[in-house]
């Protein structure tokens, strides 16, 4: 019988879509109860599984990273002036 298993080499590693709050907690250095009030807030897309937990999508961790990114070099420039 054939082996299912793809070897690493001939399979493209992909990230995930979806990543715990964990994960975003620790990718922005915050805690993961300040990231699931976000997500209760609705600052940051989420959804919640059935079992309560919470799911960020990583486009969302990605594109909230570019505008604080523009944003403090915005403020860098302003207090040079």
């Amino acid at each position: 019988m054939p082996s299912t298993r793809h070897s690493p080499a001939s399979s493209k590693v992909r990230p995930k879509d979806w990543m715990t709050s964990g994960e975003v907690a620790r990718a922005l250095n915050m805690t993961d109860a300040a990231i699931r009030r976000w997500a209760r807030e609705g600052l940051i897309e989420a959804m919640k599984t059935p079992g309560g937990q919470y799911r960020i999508r990583r486009e969302s961790l990605v594109k909230l990273m570019r505008v604080e990114h523009a944003g403090n070099g915005a403020r860098r420039q302003r207090s040079r002036a």
